[in-house]
């Protein structure tokens, strides 16, 4: 996909060198990578990660809006989970980004979240880079084509469709 931006979640605190790893692997692959925009946390151990390129007059809820603007500007996301591990955050920012309807990826499947992700949708960065680059891949939302019945049932919540039953 040309000119496609990729935005980059998982636990910062947990696994912060494998998101910057996955972060410099796409921007090398020459994708532009919308989040994070930093790579140097200020402080460890704190509850929620600030990197050195965050306002430091900002709160925690600024920060992730902001982050949540970054994440929905991009084409895609990319989800790094260890070993499946995604963290509270992660797990917030992928709820929104699957009601939003936008292509999210992971690179393994995720322990911590009550959420079918096909097959399909899991991958190691080189894997979602040699898609990327191959012109007929597309893309897609997560339940896109899935249709079992959880698929048909998050379609119905995108299309505002609920049922009550």
């Amino acid at each position: 996909m040309e000119n496609c931006s990729v935005a980059v979640i998982g636990s910062f605190r947990q696994h912060n060198s494998q998101v910057q790893l996955a972060c410099g692997a796409l921007r090398s692959a020459g994708f532009v990578v919308t989040s994070p925009q930093g790579g140097e946390i200020t402080k460890e151990g704190i509850p929620f990660v600030r990197f050195t390129s965050d306002s430091a007059d900002w709160s925690d809820p600024e920060i992730q809006s902001l982050a949540l603007h970054r994440i929905f500007r991009a084409d895609l996301v990319y989800v790094v989970a260890p070993n499946g591990y995604l963290g509270r955050t992660t797990c917030y920012e992928v709820g929104r980004v699957v009601q939003l309807g936008k292509p999210i990826y992971f690179s393994a499947q995720p322990n911590d979240l009550p959420l079918l992700v096909p097959n399909d949708y899991i991958m190691d960065i080189d894997d979602l880079i040699k898609n990327l680059t191959t012109p007929a891949w597309q893309p897609t939302w997560l339940f896109q084509n899935y249709h079992e019945m959880v698929g048909v049932l998050e379609r119905q919540l995108l299309d505002g469709k609920l049922r009550h039953d």
